[in-house]
C-alpha cells in the first residue's frame, strides 16, 4: 500500500533536504500548496529552496518536527536522528523520501525512468522533449537543470519520474509508463547480487500495464533481457530489430530515429552515443505520454546537458577542465567514450574518485579497464559516503596491476593538473565521481580561470 500524505497546506518536515531527489520533492510539495522546511549539513547552496521561501535549517534538532503533519527523511538519513526519533515518539508519520514522492504522483500519468547508467540524463530529455511538445510536465531529476533552476519543474501535465533503484526506492512508484536503460550489477550491498537487482526491476517494469507499457534499451545486454520477457514492452537502440532504431545522420551529434510509420532527425548538443541512446529513449517516452514526435525532436535540440553530467567547468588556453558523475565502470567508459568524440585528438587525462567501499571491491578489475580507455587515468582515494571502511579495500585495488598510465594521486596533485604553462596541443582534464570529486574540479576550474587573467 502506498503511504498517504496529508492535505495539502499541512506542515512537513524534510530532513537531509539537500539531497538532490529531496529538493526536487520539497519544490513539488511547496508547488501543491503544503508548508514546507526542512534541514540539512549545509543548507547555505541550496539556494533553489532558498528562492521560493523554503526554510532550511542547519544541522539536526528534534524541535524542527514540533507542529508537523508529517516527516519525510532522505534514505541517507539514519532512523535514529533526532528528528526521526521525535516524530516517532511523538505519533508523526515519517515517510521515506520515494515513499512521499510516490504518494504524491501514483495514480496519475507518470513515466518512471529507470537504468543503472543514463536515468537522470534521460528523465530531463524526457522533460525538455514534453515541454516543447506543450504537455507542461512535471519533472524530477536527479541532477540540476539550469533553464528550471534546480532539480524539479512543476507543471499541470504529466510527470516524468527519475526512478532510483537503491534501496529499492523505484518500487515506490506504479509508473503508467515504464523505461528501463540498462540493468547491471549495481548497488550490491543492498540487492546481494545480480539476481536480485533483475528480480527488483522486474517488478518496477511490470507495473507499468503489466509490462506493456515498457520502453527498454535493446543494445544493453540486461535492459534487453528484461523487455524480451515482458509482452508488448518496446525497445529503443542501435539494434536493427529496434521499434525505435537510430541511425547517424551527422556524427558526433546528428541522428536519425525510425519506428513503424514515422521518423525524425535528431540534432543534439551533447556527444556520444550513450547520448544518442538517451535520446531515442527519451523521445519513445514523450510519445507515450502524447507528444508530437517533431516538437519533441526539437525539444531534445534544445537540451544542453545537466549539471555533472560531462559538464564543461571551463575552456581556453588549449586546456578543457569537465565535470563528470560517472562511478560505475560502464559509465567511466562511455564518458571517456564521449569525451573522445567531443574533443577529438585531444589529450585525455581523467581523475576518477571512487565511491563506495563496496563498489571498489566488486569493480575495480573493471574500474581499471575502464579508466584505461584514457590517455592517462588518476585514481583518488574511495569518498566512502554511506559506508564504513572495510579491511583490504582502498583504490589500490585499482591501480595495482593496471596499466602503466592509471595511477594513484592525492587531492592536492589532482588540483595541480590544471597548473603550470598552457599545454602545447589541446588537453582535456575530467574529473570524474559521485563523491565531492566535484569540490575538486570546480577548484581547478577557478585555479585555470585565475591564470588565464593574470
Amino acid at each position: 500500500m502506498t503511504p498517504r500524505l496529508p492535505a495539502a497546506g499541512a506542515a512537513v518536515h524534510l530532513v537531509g533536504a539537500g539531497g538532490a531527489g529531496m529538493r526536487g520533492l520539497a519544490v513539488l510539495l511547496d508547488h501543491r500548496g503544503y508548508r514546507v522546511t526542512g534541514c540539512d549539513r549545509a543548507p547555505d547552496r541550496l539556494t533553489d529552496l532558498r528562492d521560493r521561501g523554503i526554510r532550511v535549517e542547519t544541522g539536526h534538532d528534534a524541535a524542527h518536527v514540533e507542529g508537523m503533519a508529517a516527516v519525510i527523511r532522505s534514505s541517507a538519513v539514519p532512523p535514529d536522528s533526532p528528528e526521526i526519533r521525535a516524530a516517532v515518539d511523538a505519533g508523526i508519520p515519517v515517510l521515506r523520501r520515494a515513499a512521499a514522492l510516490g504518494a504524491a504522483l501514483n495514480g496519475g500519468p507518470l513515466a518512471g525512468i529507470a537504468g543503472t547508467h543514463g536515468k537522470t540524463t534521460i528523465t530531463a530529455m524526457t522533460g525538455y522533449a514534453c515541454e516543447a511538445a506543450g504537455l507542461d510536465p512535471t519533472v524530477m531529476v536527479g541532477g540540476h537543470v539550469g533553464v528550471w533552476g534546480g532539480f524539479a519543474r512543476t507543471g499541470a501535465g504529466p510527470a516524468i519520474v527519475e526512478a532510483d533503484e537503491y534501496d529499492r526506492s523505484f518500487l515506490e512508484l506504479h509508473p503508467t509508463v515504464a523505461l528501463v536503460s540498462s540493468l547491471e550489477a549495481e548497488h550490491l550491498d543492498i540487492y546481494g547480487d545480480f539476481e536480485g537487482v533483475r528480480s527488483a526491476f522486474t517488478e518496477f517494469a511490470g507495473r507499468a500495464d503489466g509490462g506493456a507499457g515498457l520502453i527498454y534499451c535493446t543494445d544493453d545486454e540486461g535492459a534487453r533481457a528484461l523487455g524480451e520477457s515482458l509482452p508488448g514492452a518496446r525497445a529503443y537502440g542501435f539494434d536493427a530489430g529496434a521499434d525505435y532504431r537510430i541511425g547517424s545522420v551527422s556524427a558526433p551529434t546528428g541522428w536519425r530515429v525510425e519506428w513503424a510509420d514515422g521518423a525524425v532527425d535528431l540534432h543534439l548538443r551533447v556527444h556520444g552515443r550513450h547520448n544518442a541512446q538517451n535520446a531515442a529513449g527519451a523521445l519513445a517516452v514523450a510519445m507515450a505520454l502524447g507528444a508530437d514526435p517533431v516538437e519533441a525532436a526539437r525539444g531534445l535540440a534544445s537540451f544542453p546537458g545537466v549539471g555533472r553530467r560531462l559538464e564543461i567547468l571551463a575552456i581556453g588556453g588549449r586546456l578543457t577542465i569537465v565535470d563528470d558523475y560517472a562511478h560505475h565502470p560502464t559509465e567511466v567508459a562511455a564518458s571517456i567514450e564521449a569525451l573522445r568524440a567531443a574533443f577529438p585528438g585531444a589529450f585525455l587525462e581523467v581523475v576518477f574518485q571512487p565511491h563506495l567501499y563496496t563498489r571498489t571491491r566488486d569493480f575495480a578489475a573493471e574500474f581499471a579497464v575502464a579508466l584505461a580507455a584514457a590517455d592517462r587515468a588518476h585514481v583518488l582515494p574511495i569518498y566512502p559516503a554511506r559506508e564504513e571502511p572495510i579491511e583490504g579495500v582502498s583504490s589500490a585495488l585499482i591501480t595495482v596491476g593496471a596499466a602503466d598510465h592509471v595511477a594513484p594521486i592525492d587531492r592536492d596533485a589532482a588540483l595541480a593538473l590544471v597548473e603550470g604553462p598552457p599545454p602545447d596541443a589541446s588537453r582535456v582534464v575530467a574529473y570524474m565521481g559521485a563523491g565531492d570529486v566535484t569540490g575538486i574540479a570546480h577548484e581547478a576550474a577557478g585555479r585555470a580561470a585565475g591564470r588565464r587573467s593574470e
